[in-house]
This record gives structure tokens, sequence and C-alpha cells, in this order.
């Protein structure tokens, strides 16, 4: 969902030279939820087919920031690639970590949506900054 939440954003807002691209911590591919395409649909977010896929090393390396929903993927993925500076974790920008609603139902996917809207401008404003 942050993916193309944060791509909406960027486009409603004209701001181009942004690239984003969305990646797990689990070894496997799975599509998205029909509660996270249900939750983007009723926002009014486009959304496209996307399959889950592993956030290895070409795409950590090719990335100028990784950004993390909780702590634990963030001391994975830091330890994993040794470059804690690149992994942020939403919650220093948000105030508290987004819940993973993965196996929750839709109200969970409609809460981490809700994070999401306001920390994705927060985090925006910080990659202008950089």
């Amino acid at each position: 969902m942050a993916t193309f939440m944060l791509r909406a954003y960027l486009k409603g807002k004209g701001i181009e030279g942004i690239e984003v691209d969305s990646a797990g911590t689990m070894r496997h591919e799975k599509p998205m939820t029909s509660h996270a395409i249900n939750v983007l649909n009723r926002h009014k977010i486009e959304c496209e087919p996307y399959v889950s896929k592993f956030c290895d090393k070409t795409l950590f390396d090719g990335a100028d920031f990784v950004f993390v929903m909780t702590e634990a993927h963030k001391i994975m993925l830091s330890a994993l690639y040794d470059n804690q500076k690149k992994v942020k974790l939403i919650e220093d920008f948000l105030g508290h970590e987004v819940a993973d609603p993965y196996g929750l139902g839709e109200d969970a996917y409609e809460q981490a949506f809700a994070d999401l809207n306001v920390v994705i401008p927060k985090i925006v404003e910080f990659l202008q900054k950089q």
C-alpha cells in the first residue's frame, strides 16, 4: 500500500525524480491482499497487480534510503547489509510504528493507510532535503 500511496502523493504534488519501489523482509512472492486493494480503491489510490519480493542486496544497494515499518525490519536489514544509515524507521517520522496488517482484517489495513497517509508527506519532505 505504501508504494502506491507514495507514488500517488508524488504525482499529485507534481514531484519528479523520486523513484519508489517496494520489498519485504520475507522470502516469498505473494500478491497484494484483497484488503489492501479494497482500502486503496476506497481512497481512490490507483494500484496495479503487485507481487511481493524480498529486499535483496541488489535492491538494497540501489536505494538511497530504505524506509521500514518496524524496528525488527530495521535491525534485520541493517545487519544483513551492514548499512544502518540507509535504513530509516517510519516511527522516527510518525511517532509510532506502523503495525503490519498482513493476516488481519480490513480495519487493520485501514489503520495502516491512515498512518501512512500522515507519514508520507514527512518522508517526501525528508527526501527533498537530501
